[in-house]
């Protein structure tokens, strides 16, 4: 069940959701731990732009920058294990072209394959979608486990690049 919470007439981004599944929280400083035994992994990272996040000083930085994000980072947690099997964000809202971006996020291997990726991205889109038109996913032009999830989910390349980020997006419309 998601827990719509409305500031001043707008969405609040900062949230949680639930399914027969998943939780995603927002994540405390005493969250570190539990969630670096997930991210210390190397081949999480291996196609990630920055494929030594699995580095606790990198991962550090990348837990602080999530929790001072306007918008939190939100723990994914398999409710069927009791374990943390990693992270995700919204980010770079945008009121003037009715968009908001998803993304940062990271599962542990034991879950590639499966349907947590959709799981997660789906609670976060149908909630997102009441409230903007566009969401976009900034994804490694390498990070081709990451692209294969958008498309899985509906997102089309709308900005390609030889190096750096490529943009996929998905506009609400087009969302089943």
């Amino acid at each position: 069940m998601q827990k719509l919470q409305k500031v001043n007439s707008f969405m609040n981004f900062k949230c949680e959701f639930e399914n027969n599944y998943l939780r995603l929280f927002q994540a405390q400083n005493s969250d570190f731990e539990k969630l670096y035994l997930v991210a210390k992994d190397p081949k999480i990272w291996e196609q990630h732009p920055e494929n030594d996040r699995w580095k606790k000083s990198k991962f550090s930085l990348f837990f602080k920058n999530g929790l001072s994000n306007e918008f939190g980072l939100l723990i994914v947690f398999d409710k069927r294990d009791n374990n943390f099997i990693g992270s995700t964000r919204f980010y770079g809202y945008d009121i003037n072209n009715s968009a908001i971006r998803v993304g940062f996020t990271f599962i542990s291997k034991e879950y590639w394959g499966t349907t947590v990726n959709f799981h997660i991205k789906k609670m976060m889109l149908d909630y997102a979608f009441n409230f903007v038109d566009n969401i976009f996913f900034d994804i490694g032009v390498n990070n081709i486990r990451s692209r294969k999830a958008v498309e899985k989910i509906g997102a089309r390349l709308v900005i390609d690049s030889p190096n750096g980020n490529v943009v996929y997006g998905i506009v609400k419309e087009n969302f089943n």
